[in-house]
């Protein structure tokens, strides 16, 4: 009986081969790199001649399924516009200095906040 390498080597001068080399490979490094797993699947489809006989047409494919990496979430403040900001704009913006060398003088003053 014939090896089915031996087969998938005369199919188009050993594309399938290459094709499957090549997509489990990548493959394997999206595995590393997300810790998930992937497949690499080969299907071989056999048809019969048109009017029978020994004859055989192959067809193969080669199909690769990587796995994909989640995306963390990211949080984002709405304003009245609908637009979409990392910093909430509502907040204001705390003013601080540099903290001076001793002295019972306070790093910020507390009046910046604008009492409501």
């Amino acid at each position: 009986m014939r090896l089915i390498t031996d087969v998938l080597r005369d199919i188009r001068k050993g594309r399938p081969v290459e094709e499957t080399t090549t997509a489990l490979a990548d493959v394997v490094r999206a595995v590393d790199e997300t810790g998930k797993e992937g497949s690499v699947t080969i299907t071989l489809k056999v048809k019969p001649a048109k009017h029978g006989g020994p004859e055989k047409t192959l067809i193969a494919e080669v199909k690769a399924k990587k796995p994909i990496a989640e995306i963390a979430p990211a949080v984002f403040f709405s304003d009245e516009d609908g637009d979409l900001h990392r910093v909430d704009p509502r907040q204001e913006e705390m003013p601080l200095g540099e903290a001076g060398k001793g002295g019972d003088k306070p790093v910020m003053d507390a009046s910046a906040f604008g009492r409501r």
